[in-house]
């Protein structure tokens, strides 16, 4: 059995990432729709508090939590690659040339 895909993102997802790399895709456009889907997880996530919050009967507090735990991780992941980037950035600007 393999990892479990971070940021509530599915294999589908992950896959796609994979093949547009390889199809030639952006880095930009790679970056923009990763932030896309970080947003779509944490509005998703949000909606569903509100929802349960309101009193929506076919929505558990189970699903809530966990749907909450994945908007975290989703945003912790968005941060660590923020500051691998910076990282990346401030030292390739620190190269002598």
């Amino acid at each position: 059995m393999g990892p479990l895909p971070a940021s509530g993102l599915n294999n589908s997802d992950a896959a796609d990432s994979a093949n547009t790399a390889d199809a030639g895709v952006s880095f930009s456009d790679l970056l923009s729709s990763s932030l896309h889907s970080l947003n779509q997880v944490q509005n998703s996530a949000k909606n569903q508090a509100e929802a349960y919050m309101s009193g929506a009967p076919d929505i558990g507090l189970n699903d809530v939590m966990v749907s909450l735990q994945k908007s975290t991780l989703a945003l912790n992941l968005g941060i660590q690659v923020r500051n691998k980037m910076v990282s990346a950035y401030q030292e390739i600007m620190g190269m002598s040339v």
